[in-house]
């Protein structure tokens, strides 16, 4: 499950479309695996290095969160409601020792079980109007989405310099 890319292109592709380029083959294959009613996790997760392990689990949480303030609380209740997908979030960004995007994940979790989240996946009732519903919350997810723009770019930087350092763990370069 490794993204090609030309030599040359490698050293001049942006940090996004470095990411995006190591992402794509990864979330493919889990939509494939995931069409045949087979467990990712459990079986192809398993086999990528853990530079991919940790992209994914990071990459799939990133690119849902960003979108909106309402999509950083929905996703993020999502991710905490299903523990062993939150603590892979959390290790990734230790992963790539990321310092700044880590801290607001962390703040996020303990503002959601203070509102006695997670809820259980099975149950899960969290809703995107819960923010419309309750101005509390929504001042107090607004200032950590604020943040998570703010992270975004030094985080996906430091991701990208890990695949710099190493390609092999990420692409097959030609």
């Amino acid at each position: 499950m490794f993204g090609q890319m030309k030599q040359e292109t490698f050293q001049l592709a942006g940090d996004q479309v470095l990411i995006e380029t190591c992402f794509q083959p990864i979330i493919h294959a889990y939509k494939e695996i995931q069409t045949r009613g087979e467990d990712f996790s459990a079986g192809a997760f398993q086999e990528l290095t853990s530079g991919q392990q940790a992209l994914f689990a990071f990459w799939v949480y990133h690119t849902h969160a960003i979108k909106s303030q309402v999509d950083f609380y929905w996703w993020s209740a999502y991710f905490l409601a299903q523990p062993a997908k939150w603590t892979g979030i959390q290790s990734a960004l230790r992963f790539f020792n990321d310092s700044i995007t880590l801290p607001l994940v962390e703040r996020m979790e303990s503002l959601l079980r203070q509102r006695n989240h997670p809820r259980n996946i099975t149950n899960f009732d969290i809703s995107a109007s819960d923010l419309d519903h309750d101005p509390e919350l929504l001042s107090e997810i607004s200032p950590l989405y604020t943040d998570l723009l703010e992270a975004s770019d030094l985080t996906l930087r430091s991701i990208a310099a890990y695949i710099r350092e190493h390609p092999s763990e990420f692409l097959a370069l030609h």
